[in-house]
């Protein structure tokens, strides 16, 4: 019996590929998780040099919904973060605590 790592679907029915991925979640892998962890990547680093708390607020909340969107695939270890997700979630709370304050 096949089972997804991602959504942890399972049955006799449940094709999964080679990274043991289903019909359903495939797609988002292969065709949208490679942008989402450059747009990531990128928020991380304007976050680091930006100065408007406005387009950090933006580039917060797109950092967060990326990491929505790709949670179970770090949960089943199929992704590569810029920084392990306990630290990454933590620095993210950070700046949003450190934006918030200073707007």
């Amino acid at each position: 019996m096949a089972r997804c790592k991602c959504c942890q679907t399972r049955g006799f029915m449940i094709e999964t590929d080679v990274n043991g991925l289903c019909s359903s979640c495939a797609p988002y892998y292969y065709l949208t998780l490679p942008d989402d962890l450059k747009e990531l990547d990128k928020a991380i680093r304007a976050l680091e040099h930006i100065n408007n708390p406005e387009a950090a607020a933006g580039r917060i909340a797109m950092a967060e919904d990326i990491l929505q969107r790709m949670q179970p695939y770090v949960d089943a270890g199929l992704v590569d973060l810029p920084m392990p997700w306990p630290e990454l979630m933590r620095w993210l709370y950070e700046q949003k605590e450190r934006w918030e304050n200073e707007a």
